[in-house]
């Protein structure tokens, strides 16, 4: 009995000195007096699953001006059509500026919010908002309005914070746009501080792929 105890207090000295995690169970004697091997539990390991961003690097931009909310490929071009005559016998202005992009191109948040409104294009139907959001930036009361989009990005809802830089959707032809057709595609931004519509091309950042005619 007394070897056994030695052996004990000398596998627990062993397992003092072993690194962290490894975990040692100690030696017991069986029938006839002799230890059993220690039994060495591995320690646990744990994978963590990094979920994909939608964090772009889209830089701030300077004071007083507009990131510009489309990666812009060298077919962008805006026109100067902000408050222009919609409906019939003008009844209404356009409260937005239409910026042609790629279809498919990212949308990006101009400012960290909430999203409060989601709009879902009706199959087929050529009239309307189609795809698109509302971002209320609530720090500086300024509302955003994107529509037209093709997508809205996987897993956003309404009611969800974004951030500067997030990609919130894509760039489409839906609602007005021309739903039934493959060309026109183009985001409807509008920029609205105190919800009043203002024109926003005189602040939007001007990328070098995109033309401002007008």
């Amino acid at each position: 009995m007394l070897g056994a105890a030695v052996g004990i207090v000398a596998l627990e000295r062993v397992a003092d000195a072993l690194p962290p995690g490894i975990v040692t169970r100690s030696a017991g004697a069986d029938v006839d007096g002799e230890l059993q091997p220690a039994e060495r539990i591995p320690p646990t390991t744990t994978t963590t699953t990094v979920p994909p961003t939608t964090t772009t690097t889209l830089p701030p931009p300077p004071p007083g001006q507009i990131a510009f909310p489309i990666d812009a490929q060298p077919d962008c071009w805006i026109s100067d059509n902000f408050g222009d005559c919609r409906g019939s016998g003008c009844s209404r202005l356009h409260e937005g500026l239409d910026i042609m992009g790629s279809k498919g191109a990212d949308l990006y948040a101009v400012a960290t919010g909430r999203l409060t409104t989601k709009y879902v294009a009706t199959p087929g139907r050529t009239y309307g908002a189609g795809n698109g959001w509302t971002l209320y930036d609530e720090e500086n009361d300024v509302v955003y309005k994107y529509f037209h989009m093709a997508t809205h990005t996987p897993g956003l809802e309404e009611g969800d914070i974004v951030q500067f830089g997030d990609v919130i959707g894509t760039v489409g032809n839906t609602g007005t746009s021309g739903a039934n057709s493959d060309t026109n595609y183009h985001l409807h931004f509008e920029y609205r501080p105190g919800n009043v519509a203002k024109d926003p091309r005189p602040l939007l950042v001007r990328p070098a792929n995109c033309t401002f005619y007008g």
